[in-house]
């Protein structure tokens, strides 16, 4: 059965996760590509990743330490430049996506939609409308956090490189021989991929929705804890959600299914030029390398 390539952007980059490696190509501020393969988390191989609906709590997690190290590496290879240091904005966009994104996640998407659909928006003795808005809250603050800080220059780039990911993989997926030669083959892809990683926190967003509707608010340590000890089952139900509609993708109920995970890849995707789809080109070659050779 073919492996199922996935990755990330980073810095002036992409990165591919492969059978048993991680790449990272970046292509610095001289416009050579650098390739450096970046160590795996020590869990990556636990027979938990086979088992359903437990194996979505540790890919996540795997995800999220991957895209960290991803990042810092990419961090470090263009400050290794001769002569060019990583700027301070760029530093910024390395951490914004790592650690003080889950900081971020933690408090503004679980804690304050939870504080104002209690203490602000709601309707007094029904809490399955209460936790509604709850969810749709917690819905409109990540579709806005994404498209705010899509609005910056820097940012688009990441964005790009991310559709840069998407149409190689895609291409690879259809049996296309990836190479310099057929850059323009790959363009013709789109950007938006059913198994990228903002599809995860999206899916997680609505089976949150649906799980939560019918957890009473009464007691308010109920209400609190029921947000934390779901998360794990949350996390579980979206992986298999997507992987079910990943493997059956010219379903109709798995296209319906994917269809809010492609609507929000709108705004986290742009158009890579050229160069980008090089970067990501030579990214998935070495992963594919890597493997055989394993």
């Amino acid at each position: 059965m073919k492996h199922f390539y996935g990755g990330q952007a980073v810095i002036e980059g992409v990165m591919i996760r492969g059978l048993k490696n991680c790449v990272v190509a970046v292509r610095n501020k001289n416009k050579e590509i650098i390739i450096n393969q970046i160590k795996l988390p020590s869990f990556t191989n636990t027979y938990l990743k086979k088992v359903p609906f437990i194996r979505g709590l540790i890919i996540l997690v795997e995800m999220m330490v991957i895209g960290f190290r991803s990042l810092s590496k990419s961090s470090e290879i263009i400050e290794q430049t001769e002569d060019n240091k990583l700027s301070n904005f760029e530093k910024f966009i390395s951490y914004i996506f790592s650690t003080l994104f889950l900081v971020f996640v933690l408090s503004v998407f679980l804690l304050l939609p939870l504080f104002l659909s209690d203490r602000i928006i709601f309707f007094e003795d029904n809490f399955i409308i209460n936790n509604i808005i709850e969810g749709l809250v917690r819905l409109i603050f990540f579709i806005a956090y994404v498209y705010l800080i899509g609005l910056n220059k820097d940012i688009k780039r990441v964005f790009a490189y991310h559709g840069a990911e998407h149409k190689t993989i895609a291409a690879y997926e259809h049996n296309q021989e990836l190479n310099l030669n057929n850059i323009d083959k790959i363009q013709q892809y789109k950007k938006e991929h059913p198994r990228c990683g903002t599809s995860f926190i999206m899916t997680v967003i609505l089976v949150s929705i649906i799980l939560h509707v019918f957890i009473p608010r009464e007691p308010l340590l109920l209400l609190y804890s029921s947000r934390l000890f779901l998360f794990p089952l949350i996390a579980g139900i979206s992986y298999e959600l997507i992987r079910f509609s990943s493997i059956t993708s010219e379903n109709y109920f798995s296209k319906l299914l994917s269809l809010p995970n492609i609507l929000m890849q709108k705004l986290t995707t742009a158009e890579p030029d050229e160069e980008m789809v090089e970067v990501a080109i030579a990214a998935i070659n070495e992963s594919i390398r890597l493997d055989k050779q394993d």
